[in-house]
């Protein structure tokens, strides 16, 4: 029997929460802790974990949240520039409200991969992973 719509969303959106929180999670600590206590520049920090996260996230919600078949380079061409448009987002924020307390900027740079994340789960749902 075939869920329904609404119920096969649902799904989605649960293990979309998983992965993605997950690399959030992962990416707002890591960040936090590099700009703080080690001091790197909050800017290229954040750039860089987050550029290194898109194929590795790409794959994983493919794979795992959408269960899509495609390999066409379309799927990631829209899933990455859907990121790097979440990247301007996060760099902005970074760069603006950094204040080198970890649990604070932890905060602040879960709180922006998070708003991201909404709109990658409906860019990804709607085109990249359509199926």
């Amino acid at each position: 029997m075939v869920a329904p719509p609404a119920q096969d969303t649902k799904e989605k959106m649960l293990r979309f929460l998983f992965v993605g929180g997950g690399f959030a999670i992962g990416y707002s600590i890591l960040s936090a802790v590099l700009v703080g206590p080690f001091a790197m520049p909050a800017f290229a920090t954040s750039v860089l974990l987050y550029a290194i996260c898109i194929p590795l996230a790409y794959f994983a919600q493919r794979r795992i949240t959408f269960a899509s078949k495609l390999k066409g380079p379309k799927s990631f061409v829209v899933y990455g520039a859907t990121q790097l448009g979440s990247l301007a987002l996060v760099a902005t924020v970074t760069t603006r409200f950094v204040t080198e307390t970890v649990l604070v900027d932890t905060l602040i740079f879960l709180l922006t991969a998070g708003a991201a994340a909404v709109v990658s789960f409906y860019v990804s749902d709607r085109i990249a992973f359509r199926t």
